[in-house]
């Protein structure tokens, strides 16, 4: 009887440890802060509408001093990117930015993932129709600033 119980105790604390190991995840899943949430998602919008007018300020504002860019041309810095705003170089007739996703590092940090569809030519060349993008978003004092940003084209669909 003795052996019987010590094994049932064992057992209850296995399953008592499993089921907290799980709480973390999900209490990291709800950490999320839905108005900060649509901040950044603005934020975003915000971004692409500068590129499409070639406007700086805004990419000014909203990046870190050091971020990091990676996209078809490679890796760039803040400065970099700042720059190829008003190159010239890209000329948008159209954007639009949808599914957003969040992932919460820490209460100062997100990861933000979306799909963006574009219209646009750059250097001559016309961009990805369709890219899956995502940024990564720290707090600095009371200001959100993007530290990275990074773009994949989206897989060309088969017509059936």
């Amino acid at each position: 009887m003795n052996r019987t119980f010590t094994i049932l105790l064992l057992l209850i604390a296995l399953a008592l440890s499993v089921t907290a190991q799980d709480k973390p995840a999900q209490t990291k899943k709800k950490s999320g802060d839905p108005a900060v949430e649509q901040k950044l998602t603005q934020m975003e919008k915000d971004l692409w509408e500068a590129w499409k007018n070639q406007k700086v300020e805004p990419f000014k504002k909203a990046m870190a001093d050091e971020s990091i860019s990676v996209g078809s041309t490679g890796v760039s810095g803040t400065e970099q990117a700042v720059n190829a705003v008003t190159s010239g170089d890209c000329k948008v007739a159209g954007y639009n930015v949808d599914q957003p996703q969040f992932m919460w590092i820490d209460k100062n940090s997100v990861l933000m993932a979306y799909r963006a569809t574009q219209d646009a030519t750059c250097g001559g060349q016309k961009v990805p129709p369709e890219v899956w993008a995502s940024s990564v978003w720290v707090k600095r004092g009371n200001d959100w600033k993007a530290v990275f940003h990074q773009e994949t084209p989206a897989a060309v669909k088969k017509s059936e």
